[in-house]
């Protein structure tokens, strides 16, 4: 095969594959340098551990095979493409972001020191396995990880023996489960993109529809993970997905009139008694229909269908395969507090960031709204969420000029001034 090469495609690499991993890399230095972590000292056995830790490093187990397998059989391109896949959907985009409250939070507790331990781990074996394709990268990482707590370790990650997978550490049935898992989320955030709802804004309910019953089990297990992150409060189970939507198939007449000309009307008469559900489950798959009409068999490309879906009013739905996510999308005043709350956290998160104050820097954050807006209520309402999450040790509305640094928020549809000023450090707290 021509190799592709020139400054956009490596460009794309960097954005898509090498920022994932760094950023994943300095969330873990960043916090571990906050917390004084030391690799040496972690000793939560993996049975202690989160489902999560558990889940990414039996993960981790089957990618030091498939890379072992690729590279064996001299597929480079193979073994590279699954390191991307492991660094950007299941570490970056689900482990780190579903835990990282518990790096944030202040207490040094065991199931800190569980995710500190899992996550060194994963990226120590990262290093390694990416040290053939990303040298000089990976030695970077390597020398911070290990070097630097572990003098006697290998000079280089280039001297460290390639990672051979350990199958003690290998859960199918947990992988199974998240797999489902994930399927559920992705259709969930599919359904809120279409409802047009931010996700900051929480949500009545997540219904969901498996044809089998215990992928519909492995997401209840798991379903605290799932209300999190789809910002849901509660999750529900469908017996009858028609009851949330239904499908009108119609024939592409644009390009099927020209292709069978008097045949159409038959197919659209076959189309019309054929199970809509069904239709759509295949087009939806890019599979061909295969459909009998006027005595004749006639196979059908996905555009040569259309498939629209109506949903029942009030929910949003996303579905593939034998599984279907329906989204409640009733507001109720509280929810639409807590919706405001939360983008006033965003709003103040952003504006730390830009004030160029560390994470661990404690602050004095003040306010100023139009007095008696929802947008006031809500933050009164969620003032406790909203000091924690800043990390703001003294929060009250009032005029901000004396503050340190002045900005202005959006949240919801109304502007909202803040000031803030560093006050402190967790590192003095602790």
């Amino acid at each position: 095969l021509n190799l592709s090469f020139g400054y956009n495609l490596g460009n794309d690499v960097r954005r898509q594959f090498i920022l994932p991993l760094w950023n994943s890399y300095a969330f873990f230095a960043n916090y571990a340098v906050l917390d004084a972590f030391d690799p040496a000292a972690a000793d939560v056995p993996l049975p202690e551990r989160t489902l999560l830790d558990r889940w990414i490093l039996s993960r981790l187990q089957e990618l030091i095979a498939i890379v072992r397998d690729r590279l064996l059989d001299f597929d480079s391109d193979g073994a590279a493409r699954a390191i991307e896949s492991f660094v950007v959907d299941e570490l970056s985009n689900w482990y780190i972001r579903r835990n990282r409250r518990r790096f944030w939070k202040t207490e040094a507790d065991r199931d800190k020191a569980a995710a500190y331990q899992t996550l060194h781990e994963v990226l120590v074996t990262l290093t390694t396995l990416l040290a053939p394709f990303l040298p000089f990268t990976s030695e970077e990482m390597y020398d911070n990880l290990v070097r630097s707590v572990e003098p006697e370790a290998p000079e280089s990650v280039h001297l460290r023996d390639y990672p051979v997978a350990d199958a003690s550490k290998v859960d199918a049935a947990l992988d199974r489960d998240m797999a489902a898992l994930l399927a559920a989320v992705n259709l969930g955030r599919s359904a809120r993109s279409k409802a047009n709802v931010k996700v900051r804004q929480p949500l009545p309910a997540a219904l969901v529809w498996a044809r089998d019953p215990e992928t519909f089990a492995a997401i209840g297990r798991m379903q605290d993970q799932l209300l999190d992150e789809l910002n849901v409060k509660a999750l529900g189970r469908i017996d009858d997905p028609s009851a949330y939507a239904t499908y009108v198939i119609r024939p592409n007449l644009a390009v099927l009139g020209p292709k069978y000309g008097r045949a159409l009307g038959a197919i659209r008469s076959a189309l019309a008694e054929a199970d809509p559900a069904q239709v759509a489950a295949t087009v939806r798959a890019g599979e061909p229909l295969e459909l009998a009409a006027g005595g004749e068999t006639y196979t059908l490309t996905p555009d040569e269908v259309l498939v629209d879906v109506r949903e029942r009013e009030g929910f949003n739905v996303a579905e593939e395969g034998d599984l279907l996510v329906a989204l409640d999308t009733t507001l109720t005043p509280a929810l639409v507090h807590e919706g405001l709350a939360r983008d006033f956290i965003r709003g103040v998160q952003d504006a730390r960031k830009d004030a160029g104050l560390r994470i661990e820097d404690t602050i004095r954050l003040a306010w100023q709204t139009e007095s008696g807006t929802e947008v006031d209520q809500a933050i009164e309402r969620h003032l406790e969420d909203i000091a924690a999450e800043t990390l703001a040790r003294e929060a009250a509305p009032g005029w901000v000029e004396a503050a340190e640094y002045e900005a202005e928020i959006k949240v919801g549809s109304e502007k909202v001034t803040i000031g803030i000023t560093k006050i402190g450090s967790l590192l003095d707290e602790r």
